[in-house]
């Protein structure tokens, strides 16, 4: 027809029948298998290509898998179903956590599992200073310092957001490691806070995915008091540095004010639970200001 135009997509067609005259122009698929879409542009509700909707993206394969999960979409499904010890989190087949094995004192390895004593062939992280419970994490501590002689700031203002406080049994309550960390350094640049940055910066091999260190919180660090021994003991199982006498003062991402902050030392007596406090910008007093971060399991 004369001045007529009938559109389907981006061509143009008049009289006959729209599906036969699509078919023609190469337009075939219906697009309605399971989880199928259309792609490209349509004529008549036919689409010249299909693709999956945005959800069937796991092949389900590999070391932990069982197969797919349901219904497949081009070989990939929307969930997967696992093997025996391991559970779909996150998208993935990950191993179970068993962290029976991580008590004080325990060696924990890459492979998120624990020993009393060192396993040869596994990579050690570090060493279990805080066991997990329901309601808390569990952490390791490296069994080294990460650095030494380094200060906590350069500058003297309260970090907004992080515990600060002058009692010690108040910042012992303090377990926000990561978040103490994160607002330290929104705080200001490595060279302003270089302790929380130390410790976010470390990502050894072997730390597994998803997981980071960070500064301890003065909550965690004050658990190495009441179980040195213990933790003295795995360290060097480990091929660490023990904590004695006054060899290390270990930097928490806890504050006791504007111009000090808590720190861990191995001569404190019980009446503070191991914590003391010192200026930020002290990175040597005849002992060793150091850094060593923690790890949440």
């Amino acid at each position: 027809g004369k001045g007529v135009k009938c559109p389907f997509g981006s061509k143009w067609f008049c009289g006959g029948d729209s599906t036969t005259i699509c078919k023609q122009e190469g337009f075939t698929n219906a697009c309605t298998g399971t989880g199928q879409i259309g792609k490209g542009e349509s004529c008549a509700n036919l689409y010249k290509q299909c693709d999956c909707q945005s959800t069937y993206k796991y092949t389900c394969s590999g070391k932990g898998y069982a197969g797919g999960s349901g219904s497949a979409c081009g070989g990939k499904y929307t969930q997967c179903k696992c093997a025996t010890n391991y559970v779909w989190k996150d998208g993935a087949c990950k191993p179970k956590e068993d962290y029976s094995a991580c008590k004080i004192g325990a060696l924990f390895y890459s492979d998120n599992t624990c020993s009393s004593n060192k396993v040869s062939g596994k990579t050690i992280l570090g060493v279990v200073i805080y066991e997990k419970s329901a309601s808390q994490n569990g952490w390791i501590m490296t069994h080294k310092p990460i650095a030494t002689n380094i200060v906590w700031s350069t500058e003297f203002v309260n970090v907004p957001g992080i515990t600060s406080t002058t009692s010690w049994s108040t910042a012992a309550k303090d377990f926000d490691s990561c978040g103490n960390t994160d607002k330290i350094r929104a705080q200001g640049n490595s060279s302003k806070y270089p302790a929380a940055w130390a410790a976010y910066n470390y990502q050894p091999s072997g730390t597994p995915t998803g997981k980071r260190w960070c500064l301890p919180a003065a909550g965690v660090i004050n658990s190495l008091y009441n179980n040195l021994s213990t933790i003295n003991t795995a360290i060097s199982k480990a091929g660490g540095t023990k904590l004695v006498n006054d060899n290390e003062h270990i930097w928490s991402s806890s504050e006791y004010g504007s111009y000090r902050s808590w720190f861990f030392c191995p001569d404190i007596g019980a009446d503070s639970g191991g914590l003391d406090y010192d200026l930020k910008n002290l990175s040597d007093d005849g002992t060793s200001s150091v850094v060593r971060p923690v790890l949440a399991f």
